[in-house]
């Protein structure tokens, strides 16, 4: 799913020494016709332009929208990574990316908001009852690459039929157990992908057999986890190659995607 679209392009990409901040993708080039490094702006992924301020109000492509404003240095050639981290740090954009971090290292704070509010002939038509937006992952602190909002909340979905995209998996459990256990009931022909991961997937673009369902699972009332395998699993690992190299634009992350795509025509 990630190799699909389901990944936030926030993360920590400047290393400036002081509070932590999140900003989208940041792009840089290297200049043919002089030395350093020339900053080329940020990139929101589909994914992040639902993604939802509850404490706020606001989204976060709203965030990108101001940071893009304040930090006006497009095309600006930078000596190295440093300098465009300092000259980053001293602009008021960077105060945004502290406040968005703040949102994403604070428990239900962020969710995707739901594509579609109204019955139209794109909505689901079954037995399904209406649900929620989804709530992301956001309960680490500091944020965690890989897990921290590129999933939805652990403790929420656990017992869900949305439990797919939680950061691990409980020790013990295969995925069927999982869709035997939680698959959802009224369209059992999804399997693992639950209600809210497919009005999610509608939002970033595709199109949902059956059609868009107008919200995801319940979530569960407290903490039913158990015992959780370590954090560090394919799924996390799969974020962590976001991150931009300062000295170049980083491409890792189209190579994991190709990987995905193509092991599933191999292997169905």
């Amino acid at each position: 799913m990630h190799g699909l679209g389901f990944m936030s392009g926030w993360g920590e990409y400047f290393q400036t020494g002081r509070p932590t901040c999140l900003t989208p993708q940041v792009v840089v080039g290297n200049p043919t016709s002089q030395s350093g490094i020339q900053f080329e702006g940020f990139v929101e992924y589909a994914y992040d332009r639902a993604m939802y301020l509850v404490n706020n109000n606001i989204y976060a492509t709203n965030l990108t929208a101001e940071m893009i404003t304040h930090f006006n240095n497009l095309g600006t050639v930078f000596n190295d990574s440093i300098t465009l981290g300092n000259a980053f740090a001293s602009s008021p954009a960077y105060e945004l990316g502290i406040y968005m971090e703040g949102n994403a290292t604070t428990p239900d704070s962020i969710q995707q908001s739901l594509c579609m509010t109204n019955s139209s002939q794109a909505i689901l038509q079954s037995n399904y009852t209406v649900g929620p937006p989804i709530t992301l992952e956001t309960s680490f602190s500091p944020f965690a690459s890989g897990s921290s909002i590129n999933h939805v909340d652990h403790e929420m979905y656990l017992n869900t039929a949305d439990f797919l995209m939680r950061y691990s998996t409980p020790v013990g459990k295969t995925l069927q157990d999982f869709v035997d256990a939680y698959g959802t009931s009224a369209d059992s022909n999804y399997g693992a992908i639950g209600p809210g991961l497919r009005y999610i997937l509608a939002g970033i673009g595709y199109r949902i057999r059956g059609g868009i369902p107008m919200g995801g699972s319940v979530p569960n009332n407290g903490s039913n986890s158990g015992t959780t395998s370590s954090a560090n699993s394919t799924s996390d690992n799969t974020s962590d190659a976001v991150s931009v190299q300062m000295g170049g634009q980083s491409m890792v992350w189209i190579c994991i995607y190709c990987g995905i795509l193509w092991s599933w025509l191999l292997f169905g």
